[in-house]
C-alpha cells in the first residue's frame, strides 16, 4: 500500500523554510491570498537547516529580499516547509497594481485585492507594474543567486522587492472584514 504524503496548504502568516542545498535554508512567510494564489516574501535570512526553526523571529526581522504572487505547487510536495503561523502585518508588504492600457488612456491603480482603485496618475502609471504571478522556483532560484548558490538571471529582477508602492500608500488603512472602499 502506498502512504500518503500529507499535503501542506499555505496560509496567510505561515512561515517556511526554503532548503537551498548547501545545508542552510531560507525563510519567506505567505502575507496574503489572492484568487488561487499567495503573496509571499522571502528574507535576507539564512540559517543551518536544523536550526531555522528555532531562529524564526530573527527571519522575520530581517529585510525582505523577495516577493511575489506565486502558486503553492512547493509547499504541496513539502518543498517548502511550513514552520508555524505568526501575525503578519500586510500593509508593509502588499503590493498596489496597475490596470489597463496605456495605449487606449485607461490606466487605474488598485489595491492588493483588487477591491478598490482609482485613476492613476502620470507618474503611478509609469512605475507600477502590472499584476503576475511567478512560478515559484523563480523566488527560490532568486535567492539561490542573491546567496552565490547560482547565476543571477533577469527572471529574477521581477521578485527582487524594492521601491515597491504598497496599497496602503496610495489607498490608505483598510478594514480586515473585506470591506471596500471604491472610488474612480
Amino acid at each position: 500500500m502506498v502512504k500518503a504524503e500529507k499535503v501542506s496548504i499555505p496560509n496567510d502568516g505561515d512561515v517556511f523554510s526554503i532548503a537551498l542545498g548547501d545545508g542552510t535554508a531560507a525563510v519567506g512567510q505567505v502575507v496574503s491570498s489572492y484568487l488561487a494564489s499567495h503573496y509571499v516574501v522571502l528574507f535576507d535570512f539564512v540559517a543551518p537547516e536544523d536550526e531555522v526553526g528555532s531562529r524564526i523571529s530573527d527571519a522575520l526581522q530581517a529585510k525582505p529580499l523577495f516577493g511575489g504572487l506565486t502558486l503553492d505547487a512547493l509547499f504541496r510536495p513539502g518543498r517548502w516547509q511550513i514552520l508555524e503561523n505568526r501575525d503578519v502585518d500586510s500593509r508593509r508588504y502588499l503590493p498596489a497594481y496597475k490596470t489597463g492600457a496605456s495605449d487606449l488612456g485607461n490606466i487605474k491603480v488598485e489595491d492588493f485585492n483588487g477591491k478598490r482603485s482609482r485613476v492613476a496618475s502620470e507618474f503611478e502609471a509609469e512605475n507600477i507594474s502590472l499584476r503576475k504571478t511567478s512560478a515559484p522556483i523563480i523566488l527560490e532560484r532568486a535567492m539561490k543567486a542573491h546567496l552565490g548558490l547560482e547565476p543571477w538571471h533577469a527572471a529574477f529582477d521581477g521578485v527582487r522587492l524594492g521601491n515597491m508602492v504598497s496599497s496602503e500608500e496610495l489607498f490608505g488603512k483598510w478594514e480586515s472584514t473585506g470591506a471596500s472602499r471604491t472610488s474612480t
